[in-house]
């Protein structure tokens, strides 16, 4: 199955997502998903092999943590057998939650940390479609139950990624709602605190239909929002003169 990916989160089914590539022996796709079907709380498997080897396993959201992390070490361990890096398959849990399997348990340790923050309904944590839109962007993305978590949730998904041990480096790290109308969308730990705080001030004018907050590797930090009228925007574009180090941009 294959889609065009993530457009900012959690916006489409994950069944529809697959792994990264690697270069496997012929055999290794066969082998593997035999392996993999046959395992406690695998769902589907589907891999393949045209030059380069991928894979995803969708695994029933019942499995508690231990079992995702027993199930993710198993499959290093099988794919190394078979010859090929564990880089090019990902997991799928509950269609909520994705992350590659990685070298290491980097991704599953977060992703189990994730699904017990009850701010969240579904993350990705270095999640590799097959096909991405030329847009995609990896890293870390997370879904919140409500839009009054969206505050808190980016701290939340830093905590468990480094806490992890992971290496933030430049990762985009973005929180969204589940319609993907307001987000939060960082680089590495730096997060837009004066596009938030401009997003504040202008809430406290005019409701916006829509609004995402971003700061891109330079520091640079941008709030789009949508509002119902010309009025509206001319009210927001009168708040955002009072914050000249965001850049605010306004549709109605």
């Amino acid at each position: 199955m294959r889609s065009s990916g993530i457009a900012l989160l959690l916006l489409g089914p994950l069944l529809a997502l697959a792994g990264c590539t690697a270069a496997v022996p012929a055999h290794g796709p066969d082998e593997f998903t035999a392996w993999a079907a046959g395992q406690d709380h695998v769902a589907s498997v589907e891999s393949s092999a045209d030059g380069r080897f991928t894979s995803h396993l969708v695994v029933d959201g019942a499995i508690d943590a231990d079992g995702l992390l027993a199930l993710t070490t198993s499959a290093r361990a099988e794919a190394s057998t078979l010859g090929f890096d564990a880089s090019g398959v990902n997991v799928i849990v509950g269609n909520a939650w994705g992350f590659s399997l990685g070298a290491d348990d980097v991704n599953v340790t977060t992703v189990n940390a994730l699904r017990d923050d009850p701010l969240l309904v579904g993350a990705t944590v270095n999640y590799e479609p097959l096909d991405p839109p030329a847009d995609y962007v990896g890293g870390l993305h997370a879904t919140v139950g409500s839009q009054a978590g969206l505050r808190d949730a980016p701290a939340s998904v830093l905590a468990a990624y480094t806490g992890a041990g992971g290496d933030l480096g430049a990762l985009s790290v973005a929180v969204s709602t589940a319609d993907g109308a307001f987000a939060i969308v960082g680089v590495g730990s730096a997060q837009p605190a004066a596009a938030i705080a401009l997003w504040q001030a202008v809430s406290g004018r005019v409701l916006p239909l829509s609004a995402v907050a971003s700061v891109d590797a330079s520091g640079a930090e941008t709030l789009e929002l949508t509002v119902g009228s010309a009025a509206e925007k001319a009210a927001a574009e009168g708040v955002g003169a009072q914050h000249p180090d965001v850049a605010l941009l306004v549709s109605y």
